[in-house]
């Protein structure tokens, strides 16, 4: 990611934005309280309390994976706003530039002597109604039109210049808010991997085996009534969408019922990307991260250039090894947006794709499950730390790989 950012119409409405996000960003960037409490990891702890400590330790780290992700998008918009903000200034400085150095030249031409410089001063000022009157007087050849256009192209370049630099002002706020929770999140995983070594102990493995099935049963379980709900409330909605086109005297319409309408913006950029089903991968994948990791359901996400993120964001320290998902075979490449990126192509049929590496290991070639790849890093359009994950079922287009990695990792 590089350090720029934003541009588009109406000012005032994108400077409301900025504002928000900044206030968003102070707030979130509170100091975090340490994500281990004391003798969090000592012999003392039983097996229960221990599960429970490394569960509520991984959604904690989570939560802030996921606050890095959102601050992670900002910084990718921002780097596209500010260089169309900078060409508009170009732009208008140029046009100003021409229109001022040809009313001084009809102006010299109207003068000799010392009236040169006062006409130059007179014009070189802010000024307004006097400058205007100066210059309608001693350049005959200029109407007023032109002076109007003067003054337009000069309001419309401060405006862009501040617009210019509120902007730089919020990348760089974003980018320290990003390093700072860099640092937090490295050390809570730090935390959280010297707790999962209890984890080798089979009591405490079994322990937190019953209370993360427990948890994710019951997130399940959410997911379906809250699905149930919303299919119920657009079921709902149905009768009264149709009433009301009738009730206006037009025919019916054609298209499919509301709630039921295919998402018109599932293949092009929008807010709203249409829900992806679950990757169809195969059994026995292992999770792409080799160490400590924090993750959220990133899917969909907006991007820079009118894109949505097609793949999963898994937060880890820098060089934290990547490993194969699945045997199969690695291409290394290298691209803008992916920086150092990897291809597998796994024996299951599938395709998985990874970026943002720090480095590989060795080169292209065929891996077992579970081989080390290579690296964490933040290479290509990025500022944090992570893997950029996404999951291709037969090689096709890429599905949302969130189940999946909360499933294996």
């Amino acid at each position: 990611m590089q350090p720029q950012h934003s541009t588009s119409t109406g000012f005032a409405r994108r400077h409301r934005r900025l504002v928000g996000v900044v206030a968003a960003l102070t707030i979130a960037a509170a100091p975090v309280v340490s994500a281990e409490p004391a003798g969090a990891s000592a012999a003392g702890l039983t097996s229960d309390q221990v599960a429970d400590e490394i569960i509520r330790m991984q959604g904690v780290a989570n939560d802030v994976a996921a606050q890095m992700a959102a601050a992670d998008q900002r910084a990718d918009e921002l780097a596209d706003e500010v260089a169309q903000a900078q060409a508009q200034v170009d732009a208008s400085s140029a046009e100003f530039s021409t229109l001022q150095t040809g009313l001084e030249r009809i102006a010299l031409e109207q003068f000799t002597g010392g009236a040169q410089d006062s006409v130059l001063s007179l014009f070189a000022t802010s000024g307004d109604g006097l400058q205007k009157t100066v210059l309608r007087n001693v350049a005959l050849n200029v109407g007023a039109d032109d002076l109007d256009q003067v003054d337009a192209i000069r309001t419309d370049l401060t405006d862009q210049r501040a617009k210019l630099d509120a902007l730089r002002a919020e990348n760089t706020q974003v980018l320290d808010y990003l390093e700072a929770r860099q640092g937090q999140l490295d050390t809570q995983l730090t935390e959280l991997a010297a707790l999962q070594e209890r984890l080798q102990e089979a009591e405490v493995r079994r322990a937190y085996e019953a209370k993360l099935a427990a948890q994710r049963e019951k997130e399940a379980a959410a997911e379906q009534a809250a699905s149930l709900a919303a299919r119920q409330q657009a079921a709902a909605a149905q009768p009264t969408a149709v009433g009301a086109v009738r009730g206006n005297g037009a025919p019916p319409s054609s298209a499919s019922p509301v709630g039921n309408a295919p998402d018109a913006g599932a293949d092009t950029p929008g807010p709203s990307p249409a829900p992806a089903p679950p990757a169809r991968v195969t059994n026995g994948l292992v999770c792409p991260v080799d160490g400590p990791r924090a993750f959220g359901d990133t899917w969909g996400a907006a991007r820079s250039g009118g894109r949505q993120h097609q793949g999963t964001d898994i937060m880890s320290p820098q060089g934290t090894p990547l490993v194969a998902v699945v045997g199969g075979s690695v291409l290394f490449k290298t691209n803008r947006l992916g920086g150092n990126a990897v291809w597998l192509t796994g024996n299951d049929g599938n395709k998985y794709y990874y970026a943002h590496l720090s480095a590989w290991e060795g080169s292209s070639r065929s891996v077992s499950a579970g081989e080390v790849i290579g690296y964490v890093g933040a290479t290509g359009n990025t500022t944090a730390n992570h893997l950029h994950f996404e999951i291709h079922p037969g090689g096709g287009a890429a599905v949302n790989p969130y189940p999946t990695v909360k499933r294996i990792c």
